[in-house]
Formats: C-alpha cells, structure tokens, sequence
C-alpha cells in the first residue's frame, strides 16, 4: 500500500508541472517501465492518478501476471497497436493502464515519431 501510495503522489506531482490552468490528468500520458517485482505500483498509481499509462516490460512472464493480479488494465504486444489505442485513449481522456509487451527504447522511438504530437 505505501508503495502505491508513494508512486501516486510522484505521479500527481509529475504531473502538477506538465498540466496547465490547473487542469488534471486527464488525457495525459505517464510512460515507464518494469512490472516485475513490486512494480505493479505504476500502472494503479496512473489509474489513480487519473492519466493513461504505458509500462514497458521484456519479461511476458511479469507482464500476464500482473496482468492477471489486476495492475494492468491491458497488455498490447504490437508497437503500432500500442500508438493507435494511446492516441485514442488521449483523445477520448481515458483513464487505462497499459502494459507494452517488448523493450520501453521501442515505445520511446514509436511515441516520438508518431505518438502524442
């Protein structure tokens, strides 16, 4: 609980100095990575948070289970997959958590060249 705790106010403080007029989350993008361990707390901490989140992770075995516990909303394999639903998620101001099945250097490129503009 403190972890998550912990990662939501970092999260909601992060996110204080990108927001604007002081409007929320909504809509805004936390990206990271790592689901193995205690790392579940990312993706519930954006879910909070009230943001969209992508958590990058090599290891499917983490990624299911994490999955399967409830701290990831979905698990996406495919990197143009993942551009369409963060850009409708974006759009749409949704509140999701998701877990990128493959490396956080891949998403980074992806998001850069065609993500989040």
């Amino acid at each position: 609980q403190g972890i998550v705790h912990g990662t939501t106010i970092t999260v909601l403080n992060a996110g204080r100095k990108v927001s604007k007029n002081g409007e929320g989350l909504q809509g805004k993008l936390f990206v990271t990575a790592g689901l193995g361990g205690m790392s579940g707390a990312q993706p519930k901490a954006a879910n909070i948070a009230g943001c969209i989140s992508v958590t990058a992770e090599v290891n499917p075995l983490a990624t299911n289970k994490r999955h399967e516990q409830g701290w990831v909303d979905e698990v996406i394999a495919d990197l143009d997959d993942l551009v369409v639903r963060v850009n409708r998620a974006k759009s749409a101001k949704e509140v999701v958590s998701i877990a990128y099945q493959g490396n956080i250097v891949d998403v980074w490129e992806a998001f850069v060249c065609h993500c989040c503009t």
